[in-house]
Formats: structure tokens, C-alpha cells, sequence
């Protein structure tokens, strides 16, 4: 006996690390069966929401209140998470199981408040925006004749019912920018013609989803960024074709592509609406079906007399005037460089210098 007291401390010391991996094994999967329960619980609250969802902003035209998108993204992040936390469950060893057990318990709670506050009494969806009408800043048109002329063709485009989509194009740095913000401005300040006014920045290259968030920045909604572009268009396509009477403006074009696509309706006697791009290449205006508006350069004359308000009278001192006139023409006529070089040369007075910046 006095023997078999020290063999069974013994055993009990070898058995009690197995005892304990079991009483947390069992307890670590209890916890994860109620974490899947909990889950499974937020899972179908998130897929009733987004049915409910797809048919009030297919339907109606409406767009979802900021308080739901916040709740769906925080639920694919929880769901995420869980997702994490399964697979390093999944993976950990005894030592650990302590410290999962505590971190699961936590999720748990995390899930289950997440589920509660996904209990929207009231509607999910508000009135679709009524659009951008704020005025946008600009500067004064440069080369008076030329480009007065190129505004009013596209005015009289804009005015015209039989004319829909139009595309100005021209080099960069020649004014369309410029010119279609004070078109922008112009429309809502002169003009009860249309009801919304929408300003789109494109720049460069962009995709379809590109495409799709600036546009709804501008409208002022939000758009799930684990959706399909499909579902995004065909919820952009019914915010946008309750706008009656809208002009969407898309600046600095890179690429044709699709209205359809992005979600804009195509423009019509029936929505009476207009669709503007500008483009620095002819063939995007081509391509998207657009009436075509060149923005012309400037003469020579008002190159010349832009570029001399911008650097000051000094360049027309008889040392500096033949040079400032051909660095003048290196500008080749574009309003932002001639702006740029001009302001760079102000107040220079030595003839040496001038010269080195016709080289340069």
C-alpha cells in the first residue's frame, strides 16, 4: 500500500494533462457550436435585409439609408472574422485552447449585439437624391472668341431636345475642362430646363466598378463593394432614371464604354435627359454615340495677348519680345501651357534667361 500511493500520484500527474485537453476540448467546441449558431442567426438577417433591399431600390428608385450600408458592412466583417477565428481553432494545441476559449465567447457576444441591431423597424431605404447643385469653382475663359464660340455650340447642344449625348473633345490643356464647369454653373443658374446637374471626374483609365463609385459619390449613395456589377448597375440605373430632366456630366474621359454597364439610363425624350463627356480623343465621342464639339485652340493673336496679360507687359520691351514670341508659339496655342510657361518667365527682364527657356 505505502507503494501504491507515490504510483497512483504518479498516474494522476500523467492523466491530469489529458483530463484537462478534454474538459477544454469539450469546452472550445461548445463555444464554437454557439458561435456557428450565432452566425448562421446574422447570416440570414443580412440575406433577408439585402432581398428586402434589391426590391425597394429596383422597385422604387429609392437609395438605402447610410445607418443599413454601415450594418451590412459590419456584418460581412464579423462574418469574415468568424471565418479566421474557425480556422485557427482549427489549427491550435492545447496550450492555447484557454485563450480560444475566452476569445470565442467574446465573438459570440460581438455577433449576437451585431444580429440585434440589424432589427430595422423602420424602412431600409430613403428618396433617391435629388443630385449635385453646387456650384463649381472655376476660373474666367481664356482666348475670349475662341472659346466663347466653343461654349455656346455646346449650349445650343444642351438647349437642343433632338440632341441627347455630347462629346467635346481637344488636346489637353486646351480648355474643355474649363469650359464645361462653367456650362456646369451655367445650367444651374440660367436655365429651369433641368432638375439635377451631375458632376463626374473621371481621369485616366478606370473600370466599370470605378466608374460606378464615382458616379455614386456624385449622386450621394453608397454602393456594397462585395456586389457584382450587375446588381450595382441595375441599383444606380434605378436611382438615376428617377431624375427626370438630368445632365450627367463625365469629365476627362480615357475609354468608351457602355452606358448600360455602369447604370445610367440611356438619354431620351422620355427621361428628357442628357449625357456630356469630355475626352482629349475624337474616337471616345465616336464610340459612345455623341454629337461631337472640338474645343479649338486659340488663334495666334489670343495665344499672344494671353500669353503677355500672364507674364506682364515687360515682354513686349524690344529686348524681350522676339523671344517671349517664340516661346509663345512653342505653346502651340493651348491655353494651359501658355498660362503656365507665362507665369513661370513673370517679372524675368534679362534677354540670357529668356533665351534659356526657349531652349529648355
Amino acid at each position: 500500500m505505502e507503494v501504491l500511493g507515490p504510483i497512483l500520484e504518479i498516474v494522476h500527474i500523467m492523466l491530469d494533462p489529458i483530463a484537462k485537453y478534454f474538459k477544454y476540448h469539450r469546452g472550445v467546441k461548445k463555444y464554437m457550436m454557439i458561435l456557428h449558431k450565432k452566425l448562421e442567426e446574422l447570416k440570414c438577417r443580412k440575406d433577408d435585409i439585402e432581398s428586402r433591399l434589391n426590391i425597394d431600390l429596383l422597385q422604387s428608385g429609392k437609395t438605402l439609408k447610410k445607418e443599413v450600408q454601415l450594418w451590412l458592412d459590419g456584418a460581412c466583417k464579423i462574418i469574415s472574422q468568424v471565418d479566421s477565428l474557425s480556422k485557427e481553432v482549427g489549427d491550435m494545441k492545447y496550450l492555447s485552447r484557454a485563450h480560444f476559449g475566452k476569445k470565442i465567447m467574446v465573438t459570440i457576444k460581438i455577433v449576437d449585439e451585431h444580429h440585434r441591431k440589424g432589427d430595422f423597424v423602420d424602412r431600409l431605404v430613403i428618396d433617391a437624391p435629388t443630385g449635385n447643385k453646387v456650384t463649381l469653382p472655376t476660373t474666367e475663359l481664356v482666348g475670349k472668341s475662341t472659346a466663347r464660340r466653343n461654349m455656346e455650340q455646346l449650349w445650343d447642344c444642351l438647349m437642343d431636345d433632338s440632341c441627347r449625348k455630347i462629346g467635346v473633345y481637344g488636346m489637353g490643356g486646351v480648355g474643355k475642362t474649363t469650359m464645361i464647369k462653367l456650362i456646369h454653373n451655367r445650367l444651374l443658374e440660367e436655365t429651369n430646363k433641368f432638375d439635377n446637374v451631375i458632376w463626374v471626374s473621371v481621369s485616366k483609365f478606370a473600370s466599370v466598378t470605378q466608374l460606378q463609385d464615382k458616379l455614386a459619390r456624385a449622386i450621394g449613395v453608397c454602393m456594397p463593394e462585395n456586389e457584382s456589377e450587375m446588381v450595382r448597375a441595375a441599383k444606380l440605373f434605378a436611382m438615376i432614371r428617377t431624375m427626370k430632366n438630368c445632365v450627367l456630366i463625365f469629365d476627362d474621359v480615357w475609354e468608351a464604354f457602355q452606358l448600360e454597364d455602369v447604370g445610367i439610363p440611356e438619354p431620351g425624350a422620355d427621361n428628357k435627359s442628357k449625357f456630356v463627356l469630355t475626352t482629349r480623343l475624337a474616337d471616345v465621342c465616336l464610340r459612345m454615340g455623341c454629337k461631337q464639339i472640338k474645343a479649338e485652340l486659340l488663334s495666334e493673336e489670343e495665344a499672344w495677348n494671353l500669353f503677355v496679360e500672364k507674364a506682364s507687359l515687360d515682354v513686349i520691351s524690344p529686348h524681350i519680345k522676339p523671344i517671349a514670341k517664340e516661346v509663345a508659339k512653342q505653346c502651340a496655342c493651348l491655353p494651359l501651357a501658355i498660362v503656365t510657361i507665362a507665369r513661370s518667365l513673370k517679372g524675368v527682364t534679362e534677354s540670357c534667361e529668356w533665351r534659356n527657356a526657349l531652349e529648355e
